[in-house]
């Protein structure tokens, strides 16, 4: 695919728009311009680079609630469908992540009830992994 070269006089919504192709499969908007190394589609606007999907959802819904990040609800970060985007705390953003889906950690002990404990801001954590790691923590200590 041949990027479109702009000048830096292109209005920034012909920039914004002129990249983005709808799959028909899954109706994201995907960015195929710019992206950040995690996957997020870029643009720069008054000389600061920002999200597609957060320009995209400024224009057609209005402010980001301040203190609210865009979950992608497709998983797809490249997606800048406004559809596709929920304003959401930091805490349930994190929760809602790809880790969310993992069943057990990387040690393998399951995500159930008993094992699985939550962070402040939202993330989960393996119980057994943990005390693992405060039993090296306090042995070390003890031996130096």
């Amino acid at each position: 695919m041949t990027m479109t070269k702009f000048s830096r006089h292109t209005p920034f919504r012909e920039r914004l728009f002129s990249p983005l192709v709808i799959d028909p499969e899954t109706g994201c908007l995907n960015w195929t311009g710019g992206k950040t190394s995690a996957g997020y589609g870029k643009i720069r606007r008054d000389g600061k680079f920002i999200g597609t999907h957060r320009a995209m959802y400024e224009i057609f819904a209005g402010p980001i609630p301040e203190g609210l990040h865009l979950d992608h609800l497709c998983r797809n970060r490249a997606c800048a469908n406004v559809a596709h985007l929920e304003p959401v705390t930091p805490q349930e953003n994190t929760a809602r992540g790809l880790n969310a889906l993992r069943s057990h950690c990387v040690q393998g002990h399951p995500y159930d009830e008993e094992n699985t404990g939550h962070r402040a801001r939202g993330d989960r954590y393996c119980r057994a992994c943990n005390r693992e790691s405060e039993r090296r923590r306090r042995e070390e200590k003890r031996n130096s």
